[in-house]
């Protein structure tokens, strides 16, 4: 929450900095409305736990769900409101912070694959690329599903499940809405030209898990998630297996991208279909295209930040869940403070790689 709460004000300022354009930056809000008894209950433990951090959030009724969307149907018991909530381009605001960073003095290399850190009496001491080696005082070890494997010969372990997920865009329509929704049964957000971007709800179909080694390698500390979620799961084992064996076999592997993941084309189509029933005037409204993505996801669902061992030159951020882009500001700021200045302004200390190992591990309501 508090790195959260920081994001969004970093967002604000890169914002007026560089224009709306420049990061697409929406502060529309986000509603995440309850249908069930159950449901009530995470809005009501989602509202306590906004409140102790100061986050500006209230839950509404029925009537005030309907002056806040008149378009959306269903019977709605309750929701929760987060007014200051956005969502933002990823691609726009990429490359605006890029070349931010750029004109700040940073060098950054494209199309230049890590195939392992580098190491100098047991210590980081830069990283192997595709070109060659690349000397550095520093490693920051953020590149997602991959960062396991580049932390394994280091004598680090991150439990980091990668888990498949399918969205799609519909087509334009009128727009009539800014707020976005985390519903029961679909998650959309509304874009400049009337169209949406459909996800999963937090109860349903959710995420397809692709089993790789390290799944295997980490099952206990994802085993409470499995027994607690299995109706919910779709556990495969293929082509994302045999690609991360080869990429933790040899470094040509690693070296050379993975395929696209595919589209669960199912899921888009439920997710469409719930859609529609939220919103019955967007008639037969169509899909205009649909894409899969790989994400890096911890058993407890929030991320490792952290300096993992003794070796003082090697940080870890890795395992965001499906949040790393909305916190990249908050986290780009945290590790600048900790590697500069010797410590963050915020406690990452939750966030740390050994809670796994000591069993303090508490995966949230909200987040299942």
């Amino acid at each position: 929450m508090p790195l959260a709460a920081e994001a969004n004000r970093l967002w604000i300022e890169q914002t007026k900095r560089f224009g709306q354009d420049a990061t697409g930056f929406e502060p529309g809000g986000i509603l995440l409305p309850a249908e069930t008894e159950a449901d009530e209950e995470r809005v009501t433990s989602g509202h306590e736990i906004a409140t102790r951090f100061q986050l500006r959030t209230r839950i509404l009724n029925r009537a005030e769900i309907k002056e806040l969307v008149p378009e959306l149907a269903g019977n709605w018991r309750s929701a929760l409101f987060t007014a200051g909530d956005a969502h933002a381009e990823p691609g726009v605001s990429t490359r605006t912070i890029a070349n931010a960073a750029r004109d700040a003095g940073a060098t950054i290399y494209e199309n230049a694959p890590v195939t392992a850190v580098d190491t100098q009496g047991g210590k980081a001491a830069g990283i192997v690329t595709q070109h060659g080696r690349c000397s550095a005082g520093i490693v920051l070890l953020a590149s997602g599903i991959g960062a396991p494997i580049l932390a394994r010969p280091l004598g680090h372990n991150l439990p980091i499940q990668v888990i498949r997920s399918s969205v799609g865009q519909t087509q334009a329509a009128k727009l009539f809405t800014k707020v976005a929704m985390w519903g029961p049964r679909v998650a959309y957000r509304p874009r400049h030209d009337g169209s949406f971007t459909i996800g999963n709800g937090y109860r349903g179909l959710g995420a397809d898990y692709d089993l790789t080694l390290d799944s295997l390698r980490n099952l206990q500390h994802f085993l409470p998630a499995y027994k607690n979620n299995w109706r919910l799961l779709k556990l495969s084992l293929g082509h994302e297996f045999i690609q991360h064996l080869r990429a933790g076999l040899n470094a040509s592997s690693r070296a050379r991208p993975l395929p696209e993941p595919r589209v669960n084309t199912t899921k888009v189509a439920r997710n469409l279909e719930q859609l529609r029933l939220l919103f019955p005037h967007l008639g037969e409204l169509g899909l205009a295209k649909s894409w899969a993505g790989r994400i890096d996801l911890t058993p407890d669902v929030i991320p490792i930040i952290d300096r993992p061992g003794p070796d003082d030159r090697l940080y870890v951020a890795a395992g965001f869940s499906g949040h790393g882009f909305a916190l990249g500001p908050s986290i780009g700021k945290q590790l600048a403070e900790w590697i500069a200045d010797g410590r963050p302004s915020l406690d990452l200390r939750p966030f740390r790689l050994s809670r796994f190992a000591e069993g303090d591990v508490n995966r949230a309501k909200q987040a299942l």
